[in-house]
């Protein structure tokens, strides 16, 4: 159930950065972070399946450091990229989330680390 969730969450933040119109681009944005957070309730709740009980906590802390690092790292990519509008850089994180959602799912489903 994830993967849909996490490509419709991208694919409102592309066709948010396709959006001329305010209050569209409202509710796409408003969409977006619905997606996200039913993503990552998503995403914890199947970690509780998958994760042995002793570890659920060291797993969770690590998730939670990772979630934070690419938190911070698209926080500072208006500083990073200074010339690339807001629209481009919605267009590029939506790309890379739909890229990286895909081959996530390529590489679990072709004999990954679940399939060990």
């Amino acid at each position: 159930m994830t993967t849909p969730v996490i490509a419709g969450a991208a694919g409102s933040l592309i066709v948010l950065s396709l959006q001329t119109d305010p209050l569209v681009a409202i509710v796409l944005y408003t969409v977006a972070g619905m997606l996200w957070n039913l993503s990552r309730a998503a995403a914890n709740g199947h970690l509780l399946t998958v994760v042995d009980t002793a570890l659920i906590g060291r797993v969770q802390a690590f998730t939670t450091l990772l979630t934070g690092a690419v938190g911070a790292l698209i926080f500072l990519l208006p500083t990073l990229l200074p010339n690339a509008s807001e629209a481009q850089l919605y267009m590029a994180c939506g790309v890379m989330i739909l890229l990286s959602t895909a081959l996530l799912g390529l590489w679990t489903n072709c004999g990954g680390p679940a399939h060990s």
